[in-house]
């Protein structure tokens, strides 16, 4: 007892130890957990070939927390504008790439029809903690808010990938018609939308009440909760998965006391949940198996990055508005596969006996997506010229910031500014505005009354929150269209009413200053107070 609990323990630090080499080299670190998952399981820990039921029901409980965390961290304010993009790639986006994939496999491959369907099922979707691993720890902001795209899409498709994979199982297994097999699908989707709706709304409930808990108290409430939304969801005959991202969702995008400790505490649940279902997977790996498979595995994995998966992009994005086709590009090459469709394949292997070794097929797959797709997508953002060196992709999650009536400033001191030579204490600044940090060069300096202002420096100012109940005053929102009167004129040249002025601008995802020598474009979103 005691020596599996020092191991358990030295596997889970040195797990944590790998995401600090991930920060540092760039590669995934769901990549690291599993290269060492294979390694420990390719020594004495490894599992017996029979445990795949235990494994399907330890990692299914591991995955409840990763898809409530996807849906928690997500910010429903940047992810708005393309939830509508993000719900059809996750749905009919998934079920395009697994009909295609599973097409191939049957008539190029040669696998059995409802197998090789089976198999695009279990590795339709993209996995959430792989991207969001990726653009985060690379900070890799991109225009057009496809960040926030490609984090609602990855974290809410892995529902819509298992409920295929349950029809599939249920085909094979209980020879379903394919009314029943669609009726199947509807009571999957709904019933989740349905219990995670009801849920959400209670909590909702509890929150406007101010009804929290001490000791603790809180994190055990949302652990308890995550476990009924997916417990009640699969009894009803609805997915799980589905019914907790919508609670993640509800939740996290909620204002309330308790919700900073609530961030950081389930940070450490999902960190901890990816350590179980890499070390579980690895125990179940084989090397000898997937070098067995690697050929196979390559094709499909090629054959998904280069057809199925831009097929269903390209497809379903034509008669997308705003899709360029450098997001189509990077949304494309964002397909990572991951955790879930592992534990999805284990699911599959526990449940019916296939002519082909899924698992280890699956598993060949996730590593060479991992590798190739997850490693270079900073570069393919970079060559599609979609990535925003001024963005900041922080914006799409939701963190502590948002939580406080406190915002940050960046500002240049350019040439002729007033300021350059001149100390802080000779400056006059609002009571409200402070200077936090200067950065000078590669330097971050914090700043005292003393501090010189040099050319080139850039001041972070912290400033509070336009507050909401300023009443008389209204801002609006307008996109500049072709021949309307503020299409190619210069904005000095615009006339406007007395208490009217355009205080933003923004063009192709990057904001300008605009000053009166700014000319309006079509398509430019500008936005106009007005005082009341």
């Amino acid at each position: 007892m005691v020596i599996i609990l020092i191991v358990i323990s030295i596997i889970v630090m040195m797990s944590v130890l790998l995401s600090v080499l991930s920060d540092k080299s760039g590669i995934p670190m769901l990549l690291f957990f599993i290269v060492f998952g294979m390694a420990i399981g390719n020594t004495s820990f490894a599992m017996p070939s029979n445990s795949f039921e235990i494994a399907s029901k330890i990692c299914s409980i591991a995955l409840i927390f990763i898809m409530f965390y996807g849906g928690f961290g997500t910010r429903w304010k940047a992810a708005k504008p393309v939830a509508g993009k993000a719900i059809i790639l996750a749905s009919f986006g998934v079920f395009l790439t697994a009909a295609l994939t599973g097409l191939f496999v049957h008539f190029v491959i040669g696998f059995p029809l409802i197998e090789s369907l089976l198999l695009g099922s279990v590795i339709g979707s993209t996995d959430a903690a792989s991207v969001f691993s990726i653009l985060r720890r690379r900070k890799l902001s991109l225009k057009d808010s496809t960040d926030s795209l490609l984090e609602m899409e990855s974290g809410s498709n892995d529902p819509f990938s298992y409920i295929l994979t349950i029809v599939c199982l249920s085909l094979l297994v209980d020879g379903i018609t394919p009314g029943k097999a669609f009726s199947m699908l509807f009571l999957q989707v709904s019933m989740g939308i349905l219990v995670g709706s009801i849920i959400s709304a209670s909590l909702v409930f509890f929150i406007k009440r101010n009804i929290f808990f001490k000791g603790g108290g809180n994190e055990v409430f949302t652990i308890a909760i995550a476990l009924m939304g997916y417990a009640l969801a699969e009894i009803l005959g609805g997915n799980g998965y589905l019914s907790v991202y919508i609670i993640g969702i509800v939740l996290g995008n909620q204002d309330f006391q308790a919700k900073n400790s609530l961030v950081a505490f389930f940070d450490g649940i999902n960190m901890l949940a990816q350590i179980i279902i890499f070390f579980v997977l690895g125990l179940l790996s084989n090397l000898e198996s997937i070098i067995k498979v690697f050929p196979v595995a390559l094709i499909i994995m090629l054959f998904m990055t280069f057809v199925s998966r831009p097929v269903s992009v390209f497809g379903l994005m034509t008669f997308m508005p705003n899709s360029s086709l450098q997001q189509k590009a990077v949304v494309s090459w964002a397909g990572i596969r991951g955790a879930a469709s592992i534990v999805f394949a284990i699911v599959a292997v526990s449940t019916v006996e296939l002519h082909y070794d899924l698992f280890h097929i699956i598993f060949a797959i996730v590593l060479l997506s991992l590798a190739i797709q997850g490693g270079l997508m900073p570069a393919v953002a970079i060559k599609t010229k979609m990535y925003d060196p001024q963005g900041n992709i922080m914006k799409t999650f939701s963190n502590y910031q948002e939580d406080k009536n406190v915002q940050f400033v960046l500002t240049e001191i350019c040439d002729n500014h007033p300021w350059i030579g001149k100390a802080l204490k000779d400056i006059f600044l609002p009571p409200d505005i402070r200077i936090a940090i200067i950065e000078r060069g590669d330097e971050q300096l914090i700043p005292d009354g003393q501090t010189i202002l040099e050319l080139n420096d850039n001041l972070i100012l912290t400033t509070l929150d336009f507050n909401d109940e300023l009443d008389h005053i209204s801002l609006r929102e307008r996109v500049v269209k072709e021949g309307d009167k503020f299409d190619n004129k210069y904005i000095r040249d615009i006339k406007l009413k007395e208490n009217q002025r355009i205080i933003f601008l923004e063009r192709n995802g990057r904001t300008i200053i605009p000053t009166g020598d700014v000319k309006l474009m079509q398509d430019d979103i500008i936005l106009i107070n007005h005082l009341n």
